[in-house]
């Protein structure tokens, strides 16, 4: 089946030649952006405008499939724009997580935000228009008007809280643009085999949910069913949802519902060869996990001293580290910095052991050798003494330069450690962090 964004693809250079003004960037766009288009950005926006030009039918179920820091959210913020332009005021952003409900309430809507993607003032028409968060919708058409949520919170505001009906009736009434992020979750019901799996409604839906209970329940049914299609009660139905993934399913199913859907696609391996992000290089190894935790210290002293080298200012290599709970990554928090700041050159003998087994043929890394050796050659060559590998990890890796942010905080809290972790100048060195089944400590 050929993909929407392949169709459009054989019509791009012809309207581009004899029709430009079709796929031109409206200024009313340009003009309310803090941030120019990438390449990239600006071809999913021109498919965007092309469909709505030529290809319009409604309700809209669109696609952009594009990689992880492509930026997807300044696409929403343009379709924020572009469909307020075309009469809409209220709109629905919603994930499956609340860390980035949070992160892209920042980006629409604080402008204080160093990530806020609006000019400070947004003008439309010689008319100044404001975006406000809400809960509810009004009944005021003047401005936008945005609802940030998760899919387990939309779900039991529809079926579980108090006149519930009357929320749902009220959200079928209204013309509303749905923005869908990470949603590959989306597809429970097209995977099943039949699409008739049986949904208990009034079972609460909690934010602990597994994928598969968010999926059943909250993406498929609550946002194409319930909202999309207006649970089949609204007439003249011009809702819009506008899903954005890295990650298509590769499931039949998926991939045949997606293709008349998807405006556009910018994988992982499209961003690679377009030079923008960086190249990804795995390592592992047989290596005990101390040992693999200071080999990953080890590459975070080498990236920082080649960036010193080669002048590069403010670089923040990156490390991850998981576990599997909050009490887990809590307990693995407490050891890191006793083993950072604990450290001992015995502590790197098993570097000389590496090297011995590569000489004697044996095969313990199995997949980074050569980012390995780079490592060890580089520390022999420049006659790096353990000491100073040890000074580095130490004094950057001190508990005053290390926060801990699990899911389980809340409130004006998390908030806060939230603003720190998105301040490019912050001065925290490791970060633990507990995402339901993913702890990772990390240096910025």
């Amino acid at each position: 089946m050929e993909n929407l964004y392949e169709k459009l693809d054989t019509q791009k250079e012809a309207i581009k030649k004899y029709a430009p003004n079709v796929i031109a960037i409206p200024k009313y766009i340009s003009n309310n952006l803090k941030y120019e288009f990438f390449d990239w950005q600006r071809e999913a926006f021109e498919n965007l405008l092309m469909y709505e030009n030529d290809h319009k039918k409604y309700p809209a179920h669109l696609m952009f499939n594009m990689a992880t820091g492509t930026g997807k959210t300044l696409i929403m913020a343009s379709a924020i724009l572009y469909y307020y332009k075309q009469g809409y005021r209220k709109f629905i952003f919603f994930v499956n997580q609340n860390n980035i409900v949070d992160k892209t309430e920042n980006n629409f809507i604080n402008k204080a935000h160093n990530k806020y993607l609006f000019k400070e003032k947004i003008v439309i028409d010689d008319k100044t228009v404001d975006i406000k968060k809400v809960n509810t919708f009004s009944n005021n058409n003047e401005n936008i008007e945005i609802k940030f949520t998760t899919i387990q919170k939309l779900y039991n505001d529809i079926h579980i809280e108090k006149e519930n009906q009357v929320y749902l009736d009220d959200l079928i009434k209204k013309d509303i643009v749905m923005l869908a992020d990470e949603a590959h979750h989306l597809n429970a019901d097209t995977k099943s085999k039949n699409g008739q799996e049986e949904i208990d409604l009034k079972m609460e839906l909690k934010e602990s949910a597994s994928v598969g209970e968010i999926e059943k329940k909250g993406w498929e049914h609550t946002a194409i069913e319930l909202l999309l299609n207006k649970n089949n009660k609204g007439k003249d139905n011009k809702n819009v949802l506008l899903e954005f993934t890295a990650t298509i399913p590769e499931n039949q199913k998926v991939i045949d519902k997606y293709a008349p859907k998807t405006l556009y696609k910018f994988d992982l391996r499209q961003f690679l060869s377009a030079g923008y992000t960086k190249e990804i290089n795995l390592v592992s190894s047989t290596l005990e996990i101390k040992e693999r935790i200071l080999q990953v210290l080890i590459f975070n002293w080498y990236r920082h001293t080649i960036a010193l080298k080669n002048n590069l200012s403010n670089f923040k290599p990156v490390v991850l580290f998981r576990s599997k709970t909050i009490e887990e990554s809590n307990k693995d928090f407490v050891d890191f910095l006793k083993l950072t700041q604990s450290l001992k050159a015995s502590d790197f003998d098993f570097l000389k052991n590496i090297e011995d087994k590569f000489n004697e043929g044996e095969e313990i890394y199995e997949q980074g050798k050569s980012r390995v050796l780079d490592v060890i050659q580089f520390i022999k060559k420049d006659k790096i003494k353990i000491t100073e590998i040890i000074e580095f990890i130490k004094y950057n890796f001190a508990e005053r330069n290390c926060i801990i942010t699990n899911s389980e905080t809340t409130g004006l809290a998390k908030k806060k450690k939230d603003e720190i972790l998105e301040d490019q100048n912050s001065r925290w060195e490791a970060i633990k962090n507990f995402n339901r089944t993913k702890t990772t400590v990390g240096k910025l």
